[in-house]
């Protein structure tokens, strides 16, 4: 197969910016498979994440809102236009807005709960549905830039050794980006949250035992968990 070093975009004769035919491929397959229609556009130069802006960084962002799908422009290539899209495409059931409601109805009728029952709480409804949605979206992506004759980028992540993670396995380098949204990892918010909402960590108390055994429980289900839903992803594209 074919490298992907390709980009997503490259500049038309009027100084605009068009997806490369590379992109047109593989984004067509996605299309071919079923899912929602999507629209994928080059990164404005305003547009800025968390106050950092977007262009030259190689990334791309799917707002669930409907506000757009984009990608960078500059060094932005296929694969990060097919993870894009399979947000756009075919997201999974669990980050919609019900679940989202449902998820933080849940923790707060856990109050009160035993604290390992709150932590198991937090990884299930706030962690591990972002984890496998992005495990999702990168199955997708991976499997149209396959179908089309090309390698999956994993844009400089790779394999992730149990010597980093205490884990049983290794990391494959495409789950090693959705694995960062396992609790406690670089992009999780649910361990954030509850250490605010229980005020652990500074200047705050430690893991209880009976949470450090939950949220040990989470770390050994979570790798398997985010296997199936990347080739429950891949498997969307015939």
């Amino acid at each position: 197969m074919a490298m992907d070093g390709i980009r997503a975009f490259e500049r038309a004769s009027d100084g605009s910016w068009k997806q490369t035919p590379e992109t047109q491929k593989v984004l067509g397959i996605i299309r071919e498979a079923g899912g929602k229609d999507f629209n994928i556009q080059p990164s404005p130069s305003i547009l800025a994440i968390n106050g950092e802006g977007q262009w030259g960084l190689g990334g791309g962002v799917h707002y669930t809102d409907g506000s757009g799908t984009y990608v960078d422009p500059i060094i932005g290539n296929v694969s990060t236009a097919a993870h894009e899209a399979a947000h756009a495409s075919f997201p999974t059931a669990l980050v919609s807005d019900e679940a989202r409601e449902a998820a933080y109805a849940k923790i707060n009728n856990m109050q009160g709960a035993p604290l390992g029952n709150q932590a198991r709480a937090v990884y299930e409804t706030i962690s591990k549905p972002v984890m496998l949605e992005e495990a999702n979206a990168q199955g997708v992506a991976a499997g149209a830039m396959n179908k089309a004759g090309y390698d999956f980028n994993t844009n400089g992540w790779t394999e992730v050794p149990t010597s980093m993670t205490g884990l049983v396995d290794n990391i494959p380098a495409p789950l090693a980006y959705p694995g960062t949204y396992r609790y406690g990892g670089v992009y999780d918010t649910g361990a954030k949250q509850y250490e605010s909402m229980n005020n652990i960590g500074v200047d705050g108390r430690e893991y209880t035992s009976e949470e450090i055994d939950a949220l040990s429980r989470t770390r050994r289900s979570f790798l398997p968990a985010i296997k199936r839903q990347y080739d429950a992803g891949y498997n969307l594209i015939k």
